[in-house]
């Protein structure tokens, strides 16, 4: 007779970096809705697309630093830690944003 498994425990050392990704992911994702309605730009001589460009760019290495981070911290007590070192030194999540995410 087949014995039901038992879930495993889940991981809540992952849950702060999967609110942290999940940020970032959602502010790609407006910054790319932001570009792909701009009007066309004068190459060089839109500050302002170009700024978005600069987000678009800064958004994509946070990612692929938190993807690294993530990694490197495992689970257990000390991802919960990394997970907030990586709150405190990202220069793309805000004041508001970091609050809330620790939350």
């Amino acid at each position: 007779m087949h014995q039901p498994r038992e879930n495993p425990a889940p991981d809540l050392a992952a849950a702060p970096w999967a609110r942290i990704q999940a940020h970032l992911e959602h502010a790609k994702r407006q910054v790319y809705a932001q570009i792909e309605s701009y009007p066309s730009p004068i190459t060089g001589c839109d500050q302002q697309f170009d700024r978005l460009m600069e987000q678009r760019d800064a958004l994509s290495r946070e990612l692929a630093r938190l993807a690294a981070a993530r990694d490197a911290a495992g689970s257990g007590p000390a991802a919960a830690a990394a997970a907030e070192a990586f709150l405190a030194t990202s220069p793309v999540i805000d004041a508001e944003a970091r609050r809330a995410l620790e939350e």
